[in-house]
């Protein structure tokens, strides 16, 4: 009777998992109302002040610090009408709830039971990735409503409702751009009418919803000065947007930076906390002509690896799905003008696919399932080397989320071969 009594292992690991996280929540609670009653308000004020503009008729030309589109300010400006201190807490408790529901997302698209009894192997993705969401948290960013966003229309698309599927995606675009190269993946994919939804829920987000707060004349301004100085430099000369120096420096992990800091002789400190030398990491002395030409092929060769990995074949298996689903997200991290370590949080369904692939590892080569241990390992020692300055000058983020896509890609291709087998046609 008392070994009927006795707890079993999955139930201790449930109990360990609940716990860990109540305990987390409490101690980074503590820490946010901690910042807020010592004005240590980050970007939280920046929305704020944007949304109580929205709502009072003032321009957000000039605002230096918000580089959003203008339907975002009109978006989260309902929260507004609440005191700020109400409002930084709301933001602060919708984005651990939005963090959770990426979670439940990242499990349906992956294929991983949703159930009670698998609670400890849900959470072990969230482990991996839960100080890039903390840092979310700390900032008062937006890329966890990002992350949520993107993962509801990728599972929208999965349930057949592709129209209905564009109206997250764009919601995530009209929030922060950086999403938007996910279209490219879709139409590939030959998805016309998740691509066309997208585009016309984008039109409604960013031109028609502001109107009537803002009128339609204001609202065509404050477009077009966002275009000229955050999005036009981007795609005109590949810079982000007004961030100059900021965008070079040890915070950004995208390719680009990585790349100019190494291979220039830039400066890779934070230049808004003005330190007094500069600090250099650059193992060459190029042109910045010559890096620019070095990014354009690896981007060539980031395109090339995925065109290999995924082929032309639509997917039919949901797990091979969630793989294309994880590497296109990468893809987008890596190749962003700007790609800061809290964006990383994204990589939450890329390592969620990962370990369901080596817990259900019977189609993978030996190579792929080492690629994909390798892969998870480096985004995990990643995570300890964010306290060192000069780890994240190197790109110690950079470099593990492309150890992740080459795992992830290596698994995309064997999954491709044995849906092939499967039905007895060529792995195209």
């Amino acid at each position: 009777m008392a070994d009927r009594q006795r707890p079993s292992e999955g139930e201790k690991g449930r109990r360990w998992v609940i716990v860990a996280a109540a305990v987390l929540l409490l101690l980074v609670t503590a820490v946010m109302v901690g910042k807020l009653l010592k004005g240590d308000l980050k970007d939280a004020e920046v929305w704020y002040d944007a949304g109580r503009r929205a709502l009072s008729g003032e321009s957000l030309v000039g605002l230096l610090h918000y580089r959003y589109p203008p339907a975002f300010a009109v978006m989260v400006s309902p929260l507004c009408l609440l005191p700020f201190s109400a409002f930084f807490l709301v933001w602060y408790a919708a984005n651990v709830a939005l963090f959770l529901a990426s979670l439940r997302l990242a499990a349906a698209l992956v294929c991983a039971p949703s159930g009670w009894r698998d609670l400890p192997r849900q959470w072990a993705p969230a482990a991996v990735v839960v100080v890039f969401a903390i840092d979310n948290l700390f900032l008062g960013q937006t890329n966890i409503l990002v992350m949520a966003l993107v993962y509801w229309a990728m599972r929208e698309v999965e349930r057949g409702r592709e129209w209905w599927a564009g109206a997250p995606l764009a919601a995530a675009v009209a929030t922060k751009v950086f999403p938007l190269p996910l279209l490219g993946y879709f139409a590939y994919r030959g998805r016309v009418r998740m691509v066309a939804g997208t585009v016309l829920w984008c039109a409604f987000l960013l031109l028609v919803l502001p109107a009537p707060l803002r009128g339609f004349g204001r609202n065509l301004e404050e477009m077009g000065e966002w275009g000229s100085r955050v999005v036009m430099p981007y795609l005109s000369r590949g810079e982000a947007g007004d961030w100059g120096q900021h965008a070079l420096d040890f915070g950004n992990q995208s390719v680009q930076a990585v790349a100019h800091r190494l291979l220039t002789r830039v400066d890779a400190y934070v230049a808004a906390r003005q330190r007094a030398a500069p600090v250099f990491v650059n193992v060459a002395s190029l042109s910045e002509a010559e890096v620019n030409w070095l990014v354009l092929a690896a981007f060539g060769a980031l395109g090339a690896s995925f065109l290999a990995a995924c082929g032309w074949r639509r997917p039919r298996e949901p797990r091979r799905q969630a793989v294309e689903y994880s590497l296109a997200i990468i893809l987008v991290l890596l190749v962003s003008a700007l790609a800061w370590t809290y964006f990383f949080v994204m990589l939450l369904l890329p390592v969620a696919a990962a370990l369901e692939l080596l817990r259900r590892g019977e189609d993978l080569s030996a190579a792929s399932r080492w690629g994909l241990r390798v892969g998870v390992a480096a985004v995990v020692v990643s995570v300890p080397l964010l306290a060192n300055w000069y780890a994240r000058a190197l790109g110690s983020v950079c470099w593990a989320t492309l150890a992740l896509y080459v795992g992830l890609a290596l698994a995309c291709r064997d999954l491709r071969r044995a849906e092939a087998e499967a039905r007895g046609s060529p792995s195209l």
